[in-house]
């Protein structure tokens, strides 16, 4: 099974793709492996555990694909993204905030999180015949920016977009930071790839704007039918 992500915006791919979180381990696996193979390795040691083990190599991570500036104030956050024509690139705004009073008002919070819910756009899509797991980066060491839990069905939005939670005062969030995982809900095998858009990718997305529109409450079952005769080409 094959699961592709193309970008709206040419370059992205090219500069900084998603990558295969076997790609992406955090700095501190090598220290503890390296502590592990000069032990005895009778102890009990955390480079032994499967489970993170596991959950570090499987499936995919998505980075921030520009720098953005997170200024939180009481009731807002404000953000500086290093040029207006990046949100003409992408069609939309490169970064929303989710209002505490609005999207975000009934999401818990950390006691530590700002109220509101910051939600990073990005130029990604996919295409993929099962459900998609997006879960915050686990065992990171990066904490001002943490990304909520959720299932991405591609049938339903095939666009990837990241909202998560703002931990600290005012700080950059750098292009290249991964940002969230992303793990494939399959115990089939599969290749990953990761490119530009091509032109059926583009006339896809312009389908899908019409199967998002044309009706007041979003027909899930045609927009379905479309996306799974799409992909079974």
């Amino acid at each position: 099974m094959k699961i592709e992500f193309f970008s709206s915006i040419a370059g992205v791919a090219e500069t900084f793709p998603i990558l295969n979180a076997k790609d992406c381990i955090p700095d501190w696996v090598s220290v503890a492996r390296a502590e592990y193979i000069k032990s005895d390795k009778k102890d009990i040691h955390i480079f032994k555990c499967p489970g993170i083990v596991d959950i570090l190599t499987t499936g995919f991570v998505v980075t921030a694909w520009h720098d953005v500036e997170i200024i939180p104030k009481q009731d807002a956050v404000n953000v500086t993204i290093p040029d207006g024509k990046l949100n003409d690139l992408l069609g939309k705004e490169a970064v929303q905030i989710q209002s505490p009073n609005g999207v975000a008002k009934h999401i818990p919070k950390r006691p530590w999180s700002h109220k509101a819910i910051v939600k990073i756009n990005t130029p990604w899509h996919v295409w993929s015949k099962c459900k998609l797991l997006m879960i915050p980066m686990p065992y990171t060491d990066y904490f001002d920016f943490e990304s909520t839990s959720g299932i991405l069905d591609p049938g339903v939005a095939n666009e990837i977009n990241i909202q998560g939670y703002w931990n600290t005062n005012t700080s950059i969030i750098k292009a290249g930071t991964p940002l969230c995982q992303i793990i494939p809900l399959t115990e089939k095998q599969y290749t990953m790839l990761c490119r530009d858009a091509n032109a059926r990718d583009k006339m896809w997305l312009k389908k899908r704007e019409f199967f998002n529109n044309f009706a007041f409450i979003l027909q899930r079952q045609k927009l379905k039918q479309a996306y799974d005769k799409e992909i079974g080409r």
